[in-house]
Order: C-alpha cells, then structure tokens, then sequence
C-alpha cells in the first residue's frame, strides 16, 4: 500500500509502506535531499508523531504503523549531543500553530519519557553495584574465616601428635 509524503509548498509524493521504516525513511531523506544523519519522522494532519526512528519500530513493517492512503508531513527531530530531545520542525510549509503546539507536546512527552527511563536505569547500576560490593564483602569474610578455620586444625594436629610422640 502507498502512503503520502507532504512537504514544502504542498508538494507530496507516493510511497511504498511495504518495508520496514528505517528503509522508508532512508527512502525519504534521499528523496529530499536530507543527510542520512538526519532524524526524521512522520506526522498526520493533526500533527501526532509516528516514531518510526524508535528503536522498536525501526525494524518493523511500515505498514503496520501507517495507515494506507492517508497524507503525512516529514517532520525532523533535534537532539542534543548527550540525547536529550530539543526540538521538532515540520518540513511543511504553512503549518498549523496547533499543529506545532501538537509536535512540541510530543517532544516534550519523549523527552520526559527517556529521563525517566535513564534514572532507572541509573538506578538499577547503582543497586546491582551495591548488591556486588556486599557480595564481594561477604565473599571476602568468608575467605578470612576459611584461612582462620584452616590454621585451627593444624594447631590441634601438632598438639595431638607432640602426644603421641612423647608417650612412644
């Protein structure tokens, strides 16, 4: 099924959703001439993002995502060098300013979404270095008391065999 691809002064084109979308929007970006180190998505008409550069979705079939036959604009996602989602520009001429309220809500969701899931991650390091070092520490009081159990019977051996020595 074909979808369409809105962008500058009303100028669209059709393409092919029966691929995965990191082949689409590599097909998009060449087609308008955009860096391949461009992150691109794709918005309806009411300016509700698509996430097709996700993770999850980037190997899925673009057909699955998009509905056949509707209209959609190219909309390019800026991110600060440490990740961080800064900003969404429609490449449509003349967009709506709810549209771009709509964009900029979204970001802004994405952008909370990804801290949240960073400060768990944190958090789960910092549990699993703490859970390590305690580890660590009991192994390492099990060892002292393996060498002091150790030298234990040694002691009693010689003691026992001083005996038997001095009765022969």
């Amino acid at each position: 099924m074909f979808i369409y691809i809105k962008h500058g002064d009303n100028n669209q084109f059709l393409v092919n959703t029966n691929c995965p979308t990191v082949v689409l929007t590599e097909y998009i970006k060449t087609r308008l001439g955009l860096a391949e180190s461009e992150l691109i998505d794709l918005c309806d008409e009411r300016g509700v993002l698509k996430f097709l550069f996700l993770p999850q979705n980037s190997q899925q079939s673009a057909r699955g995502l998009l509905k056949a036959k509707e209209s959609f604009s190219v909309c390019i996602i800026k991110r600060t060098s440490d990740g961080a989602y800064n900003s969404v520009t429609s490449l449509l001429s003349g967009i709506d300013p709810a549209v771009k309220e709509t964009l900029k809500t979204q970001i802004d969701n994405l952008e909370k979404t990804r801290l949240k899931q960073l400060h768990t991650v944190e958090a789960r390091m910092a549990t699993s270095e703490e859970i390590n070092a305690q580890a660590l520490s009991t192994k390492t009081t099990k060892k002292r008391k393996k060498v002091t159990h150790a030298s234990a019977p040694d002691e009693e051996v010689q003691r026992h065999t001083g005996d038997r020595k001095s009765r022969n």
